[in-house]
């Protein structure tokens, strides 16, 4: 097992490395003394065996550049429209430098500068030449991106630059694989890139920026010119113990008019390359602009993303494929698509122990699920662009995507009172399809509008089989005795959903706006459940005859209109309005429900832009949203072995408030990202379920209630450079209060979670790198008859060592341990580590992998509720040796 404390003193003899490095320090300015900010500052060394160094200036013209001592030096200084300034250095000790550039005359010196400049910041967008931060010996666009100042890549493939999260990937200015970033920062090769562009506010419609407030962030990555008209990629082919494989081939084109892209997967070692967040991101939508988001429908969920969670499995094999194409036709038309293909077969085991805690009463509940699953989907997109001048953007976009989902849990219960053993099988089909039309023209210089029109179409058949020894949920369903109890679900829903926008844009003048928005949201679902008992001489127990069986047809029409002013006053732009709804539903049962009812609902934006690189961004809005359909069925239908629900016909909508404070902060010249932001969220009316509990069986229906809610989240992060190291801390703490009913006893609970995290790491090009650190949460739920606690602590540790012209050594350690207020411990350590080589020139690589290389058997969680404290055990996959090949197209 490893030892911290020899992590740490291993980290820290590393950090002892002398760094002979001397700093000269100074201000740009021009020729009336006024400072030049983000001017840049390029040191090429005489040496060859010498790194290049560079610099930018703040705000406010200085800079500050770290020299190696007693090597020569040529710095050049160069700003867009002011004459290069160049001079020679050869440092022993500090010095300062103060600069002034002279305007330009000569503009062809500016583009020769411009090409070799390492970062350029300009407006919204940051500009990194990627071949002055690499080694050359990365691999793939991840290891790039880590290198970039103000850049940070996670595990999961999400990508933040100076803080903020990128929304949207794109490859020559065009999308990548719907624009989502784990697919391209994992697999696009390192060796393809020649630059990376940020954009912040970024906005598809070239026009709406400036008009749509758009927050987005989006990437672009620049490919090196002897990558267009080629193909290239790598394949990827390995084996290793027990049988264990994997086959990964990444094929890419680029053309200045054709973009191709194949990504595929094959193996049996856990590596999922399409997760859960990868559906959300494709799901996120599939058109350019957005309806109002201060009033939406919760669309009734069909299952398929609950089949892409599983990340803790004992076995597994994974087949994935993945498509994209962008043709450009003619000079005004654009046509792109993707298509994705998975296919997972996995088998899981987890250990729970259920603590239920009701009226001082207390259950235990021992619970084994052995799992098996056999999962499958394919998504397709399809747009088509016309865009005949800048004032014309016409769009199209369709989205289909199909689901075909097994799954089967094996469950062991044990209470008590009771032993059951049961199987339970679900199946479930699904058929998602959405279109999307858009069309926007800017009429003239004040004026603009856009209209979009969105239509989805879901259907999905759950069918649920529960095979079990002991007669299960007694007095909740209409079981009958018999040898074995065989419970049958069937499930079927359909959805339509409508929804058309028109918006217009009237600039009055530079500093004020006028925005008027007109729409209207129409929804349609249908929702039908069957539950019966198959008894073993072949007859049918109906659960009918106990008020079970829906057939609902749910539908909800929202009419809204609004209209919003901006407005800019030096560095404060601010945006009020509100919006007018008028919403109509029905819920047609056995009884049959009908109203309507009008709601306005206030917004408010302000930012402020101190300068470029500082901004603080404050936004306030009253939200209305409706359940789906289910909320509203009015009969009984199972939920699981234990537990049943009815919806409420008579439920309204949720209305709650809802504000944030975002900052922001970054200086190049200083080395520090600073961000801190705060939610908080007030329900005035909140749908909650009242509970019925019987030992571990449990029945629920919604309701709407005036109880409050309130939530708080602050999140705060920073992040200094200091030579070659990097110190990161972060903290989080989240607070809520909310009241739940349990057996008609109205209770007011708290939770309460607060987090930190210490990061030290080092930025070498010869020297190993480490990333070292310690992440501690505290969570504490109460309510009047329970308190629970439980602190987690995860320590880690990083390293990445480039040596000997091809050699590339990862390695990764981390330990996770809970404690519960009764100073129970659970404690698990994961390790993986590989080592690659490729000779410089050789399009062949060779790989040693291994994970979980310590043999950890499962991992722990802990979790709790107004009712019950849960402590799980996942069991993982066991230690896996694998040799890979790589060869590079």
């Amino acid at each position: 097992m490893f030892k911290i404390r020899i992590i740490l003193y291993l980290f820290f003899l590393l950090c002892t490395v002398s760094i002979y490095a001397q700093t000269i320090f100074g201000k740009i300015t021009d020729t009336i003394q006024a400072p030049l900010p983000y001017t840049n500052i390029i040191a090429k060394p005489s040496s060859e065996n010498v790194a290049m160094a560079f610099a930018i200036t703040d705000e406010k013209g200085r800079y500050k550049l770290e020299l190696q001592a007693n090597e020569s030096y040529t710095i050049t200084v160069s700003y867009l429209g002011f004459q290069p300034f160049s001079f020679e250095a050869n440092l022993t000790n500090d010095s300062t430098k103060n600069i002034q550039l002279k305007p330009s005359t000569n503009e062809l010196d500016e583009v020769i500068v411009i090409q070799d400049i390492p970062v350029r910041v300009k407006e919204d967008t940051i500009t990194y030449k990627t071949d002055a931060f690499t080694t050359g010996t990365e691999r793939k666009l991840k290891q790039v991106l880590k290198k970039l100042p103000g850049v940070e890549v996670d595990k999961n493939g999400g990508v933040t630059v100076m803080g903020k999260k990128v929304n949207k990937l794109l490859v020559d200015d065009k999308p990548f694989f719907g624009g989502g970033t784990k697919l391209g920062v994992e697999n696009i090769p390192a060796d393809a890139v020649d630059g990376v562009e940020v954009i912040d506010n970024y906005n598809e419609v070239a026009m709406l920026k400036g008009l749509s407030d758009s927050d987005k962030m989006a990437m672009n990555i620049k490919l090196k010119k002897d990558k267009k008209r080629f193909l290239f990629g790598d394949v990827e082919t390995g084996a290793g113990t027990e049988e264990h494989y994997l086959v990964h081939p990444n094929v890419f084109y680029y053309s200045p008019k054709t973009n191709v892209n194949f990504i595929g997967d094959l193996n049996d070692i856990g590596v999922k390359s399409f997760t859960i967040k990868d559906y959300l991101d494709f799901e996120g939508g599939i058109g350019k602009m957005m309806s109002d988001p201060s009033s939406y429908f919760q669309l009734s969920n069909n299952a398929f993303s609950n089949f892409l969670s599983n990340q803790d499995i004992k076995s597994g094999i994974n087949k994935f494929g993945a498509a994209n194409i962008s043709q450009e036709i003619g000079s005004n038309w654009n046509i792109s698509g993707y298509s994705i293909y998975s296919n997972t077969k996995n088998q899981t085991q987890v250990e729970t122990q259920n603590q239920y805690l009701i009226e001082n009463e207390e259950t235990i509940e021992n619970k084994i699920v052995n799992g098996s699953t056999d999962n499958s989907f394919f998504l397709g997109k399809l747009s088509l662009d016309y865009a005949p001048s800048y004032n014309d953007d016409v769009s199209y976009s369709g989205f289909f995507k199909s689901s075909n989902n097994n799954d089967f849990d094996g469950i062991s219960s044990v209470t008590p009172n009771l032993s059951t053993n049961l199987d339970s099988r679900t199946e479930n089909k699904t058929i998602t399809v959405k279109q999307n039309a858009e069309w926007h023209k800017k009429l003239s210089r004040k004026h603009t509008t856009s209209l979009t029109v969105n239509y989805q179409y879901d259907k999905s058949n759950p069918n649920t089989n529960w095979l079990t020894n002991q007669p299960i949920l007694q007095g909740l369903i209409p079981i009958q005795n018999d040898n074995e109890y065989n419970i049958n679900q069937i499930k079927s829903l359909k959805l339509h959903n409508l929804s058309l926008l028109f918006k217009h844009y009237w600039v009055l003048n530079r500093s004020n706006h006028i925005y008027t928005t007109i729409g209207n949201n129409i929804l349609d679902e249908e929702y039908i459940t069957n539950e019966f008992q198959e008894l073993t001489n072949g007859s049918i127990n109906n659960f009918n005859t106990a008020d079970f069986g829906n057939d609902l047809n749910y539908r909800i029409n929202d009419f809204y209109m609004a209209m919003q002013h901006k407005f800019k006053v030096g560095i404060v732009e601010v945006k009020y309005g509100t919006s007018a709804h008028y919403y109509h539903w029905k819920a047609n049962q056995s009884t049959n429900t009908h109203k309507n009812k009008w709601v306005v609902l206030p917004n408010f934006l302000t930012k402020v832009e101190f300068s470029s690189s500082e901004k603080i961004r404050f936004n306030y809005n009253l939200k209305s949203r409706f359940s789906d359909a289910p909320k509203y069925a009015n009969k009984f239908q199972l939920v699981g072995y234990n537990a049943i629900t009815s919806g409420n016909e008579n439920l309204e909508n949720e209305l709650y408030h809802s504000a944030s404070l975002l900052y922001t902060k970054f200086s190049l010249y200083r080395g520090i990202i600073i961000t801190g932001s705060a939610t908080f969220n007030k329900k005035v009316k909140s749908i909650r379920n009242q509970l019925q509990l019987q030992g571990i069986n449990q029945s629920s229906t919604p309701i709407l209630t005036d109880n409050p809610e309130t939530r708080w989240m602050f999140l705060g992060g920073a992040r200094k450079t200091i030579g070659k190291f990097t110190v990161k801390a972060n903290t989080n703490i989240m607070l809520s209060e909310y009241f739940q009913e349990v057996n008609s006893v109205l209770s007011k609970n708290k939770s309460n979670s607060t987090g930190f995290g210490l990061e030290l790491g080092t930025n070498f090009k010869e020297w190993p790198n480490v990333e070292i650190g310690f992440k501690k949460n505290y969570s504490n739920f109460s309510s009047e008859n329970l308190t629970s606690k439980f602190t987690n602590e995860n320590p880690y540790i990083n390293l990445e060592y480039d040596f000997l012209n091809g050699f590339i050594f990862e390695a990764d350690y981390s330990s996770n341990t809970y404690k519960d207020n009764n100073n129970q411990k659970n404690n698990y350590e994961i390790a993986n580590a590989s080592l690659f080589y490729q000779k410089e020139d050789s399009a062949w690589g060779f790989k040693i992998s291994g994970t979980n290389i310590l043999g950890a058997n499962y991992k722990n969680k802990n979790s709790f509720s107004e009712y019950i404290i849960s402590d799980q055990r996942t069991y993982i996959l066991p230690r896996i040796w694998l040799f890979s090949i790589t060869y590079k197209l």
